[in-house]
């Protein structure tokens, strides 16, 4: 309980781990962060947050996405971390340049709510990609496949890459470009969140995507003031706004698909 306090996830809350399987067969490793004791709600709960890692060739692995997990828990919502193949206890290769193989480890963490692993999950909930850094170009061949529980897409730091960053910049833009069509693709909406000071992609590369590069659906930027990329996931009072402004955008979207 000590443990729960410190973390601030409320008592209802567990965090546990799960095995499934990519498309593929390979062993993707999740941990869950749900509520057991709301299974006798009337209604269950019908929005699901999937956590994807930082590039795992550089660091990346699920436990960073755990302040973001414990956040969300805290504001009564549930997620899945998923350890990307090739991280963690998950089986497989991870790559340099990201896979539409990774994007079915994503997929398969979606697909924990809509067959009822999570508890109060069900076939009508609705799982929002959130990505990190690299994490958001995985989410973006997720997209691809047009999985019909995604309701949202969420990149923090999405790493566009910008010739103003410099080295960083410009390895950004070399690496994380395939998954691009895929994203600009999608009609799903879409939430970038992006930090003041990221070290890889400018604010104002940012506001030419948002603005100019992506046509289709609902797009929206925000922009975290004195953050930089590293800071995003960790940095406590960057993850609260980071979740508010999530859990507004996935308001808005819900309210828009109601009235449609």
């Amino acid at each position: 309980a000590s443990d729960d306090a410190a973390s601030g996830m409320p008592p209802t809350a567990r965090e546990w781990r799960h095995f499934t399987a990519s498309s593929d067969g390979t062993r993707i490793e999740c941990l869950i962060t749900d509520f057991p004791r709301a299974e006798d709600e009337k209604r269950a709960r019908e929005d699901w947050f999937i956590l994807v890692h930082a590039h795992p060739k550089l660091g990346g692995c699920r436990q960073m996405m755990l302040p973001l997990a414990r956040s969300l828990a805290a504001r009564g919502h549930g997620s899945v971390c998923v350890a990307l193949r090739g991280t963690s206890e998950s089986l497989g290769s991870s790559t340099w340049r990201g896979s539409e193989a990774e994007g079915e480890d994503v997929l398969a963490a979606c697909a924990l709510a809509a067959n009822g692993t999570l508890a109060g999950a069900n076939a009508n909930a609705r799982c929002h990609l959130v990505g990190y850094s690299y994490g958001g170009t995985i989410c973006g061949y997720a997209l691809k496949r047009k999985h019909p529980n995604v309701a949202s897409y969420i990149a923090i730091g999405y790493p566009r890459g910008s010739y103003g960053c410099g080295l960083y910049g410009v390895g950004a833009k070399w690496l994380m470009r395939d998954h691009f069509d895929a994203l600009a693709e999608s009609e799903t909406p879409k939430l970038f969140i992006h930090p003041e000071r990221d070290e890889f992609t400018t604010v104002k590369t940012m506001e030419t995507l948002v603005e100019e590069k992506l046509e289709r659906g609902v797009r929206e930027l925000r922009v975290l003031k004195g953050a930089d990329h590293f800071s995003a996931a960790t940095d406590a009072r960057v993850v609260e706004q980071t979740v508010d402004w999530i859990l507004e955008f996935v308001a808005r979207c819900a309210r828009r698909e109601d009235s449609s």
